[in-house]
């Protein structure tokens, strides 16, 4: 005959039963962990000034590196195909077109994107041949008025750069324009940047007017023409000039 101790039986069972208990509780903690996010937001400021003094419309108090004397009343450019580097290999992109207007500050906004540690990013001012066709934007106020006439390639202008200078026979105007597959202003700027997962990274990016008109070339106002449309030796002249027109810094 098997004899059974009940006391044992009932130690057994509790004992059973706080592993139950235990194990199950231990996987709804797991099953509740949240995973740490991987993705995390950018936001971009476009700013805007001259050798580092705040952009003042329509008034005549810069000096470019050929020393004259202008004023700024527009800045109308694209921005596109921005990417966003670590190591030389390219971890985020973005194709969205970007319309900007100085009078207008605003923001731009990357969203998820992954986290790390970038140490450079890219991009266009203006529209690569992809991307330049006339008529392909949104039929909007803003992008007619920066279409390029198609008598002259068509697609869109890449920027608008204009205002008045001062010479000996008074204040003229002048207008530095960019358009036509060709004469893309491909930039760039060396920043590390850390995207943390979960969180916005704010940041400006701030063109310096005064570059446009300084490095690799110089541009005279008085010398080179105050008109560069059409023009294929000015135009290249500003859009290699444009390459480093732009700084990025935490906000």
């Amino acid at each position: 005959m098997i004899s059974i101790n009940i006391k044992d039986m009932k130690s057994k069972i509790i004992i059973l039963a706080l592993m139950v208990i235990t194990i199950t509780a231990c996987r709804k903690e797991r099953a509740n962990v949240i995973p740490a996010p991987n993705l995390g937001d950018v936001n971009v400021q476009l700013k805007y000034n001259v050798d580092g003094k705040p952009l003042v419309f329509d008034t005549l108090i810069y000096t470019n590196a050929a020393g004259n004397l202008y004023s700024v009343s527009k800045v109308r450019y694209y921005l596109s195909r921005f990417r966003f580097y670590a190591g030389g290999a390219v971890k985020f992109s973005s194709d969205t077109i970007i319309y900007a207007d100085a009078l207008n500050p605003q923001q731009v906004t990357f969203k998820n994107v992954p986290v790390g540690t970038y140490d450079s990013v890219s991009y266009n001012i203006g529209l690569d041949e992809v991307q330049n066709i006339s008529n392909s934007l949104p039929a909007t106020l803003e992008n007619i008025n920066m279409g390029w006439p198609d008598m002259m390639g068509g697609g869109y202008h890449f920027l608008q750069l204009e205002g008045h200078w001062k010479d000996s026979t008074g204040n003229l105007g002048y207008a530095m324009h960019i358009g036509k597959n060709g004469f893309l202003v491909k930039a760039g700027t060396k920043k590390t940047i850390q995207v943390h997962g979960g969180k916005t990274l704010n940041l400006a990016m701030t063109m310096n007017i005064n570059e446009w008109f300084t490095n690799p070339h110089m541009y005279d106002i008085d010398k080179d023409g105050v008109y560069s449309m059409g023009n294929a030796v000015l135009m290249k002249k500003l859009s290699e000039n444009g390459g480093d027109v732009f700084d990025i810094s935490a906000l």
